[in-house]
């Protein structure tokens, strides 16, 4: 096992998988918290156009939050099972409100035609 966790590197932007291993969002930002005196602990990890929309160009942002919604899911850091390649939670994403931008883009994409 690691000594240590590169948090930029092995989570963040990293596809997350429920207990089910059923993909349900991408590692979108980071919550963490510290207090005087106290290491500097991850929280949560923050899933949903909610986490990134803000980060984009102005214009696109709004359109993004427009198409995607602001929503963002809160996953505590205690969900988490196992971080490989992928971050894989210990419950199934509907419990914890995952995969809802993903269901709703895969609707979309459905009625285009040649899909």
């Amino acid at each position: 096992m690691q000594d240590y966790l590169d948090v930029l590197r092995q989570v963040l932007d990293h596809e997350v998988v429920d207990a089910n291993n059923v993909p349900c969002g991408m590692v979108d930002d980071i919550e963490m918290e510290c207090s005087p005196g106290k290491q500097l602990r991850v929280t949560a990890l923050l899933i949903g156009p909610g986490a990134w929309a803000d980060r984009l160009p102005r214009m696109v942002g709004k359109l993004a939050a427009k198409v995607f919604g602001r929503h963002t899911t809160r996953v505590p850091w205690s969900e988490i099972s196992v971080i490989t390649e992928r971050i894989k939670l210990k419950t199934r994403a509907s419990e914890l409100g995952l995969g809802k931008a993903d269901r709703k883009a895969g609707k979309w994409i459905s009625k285009l035609p040649l899909s």
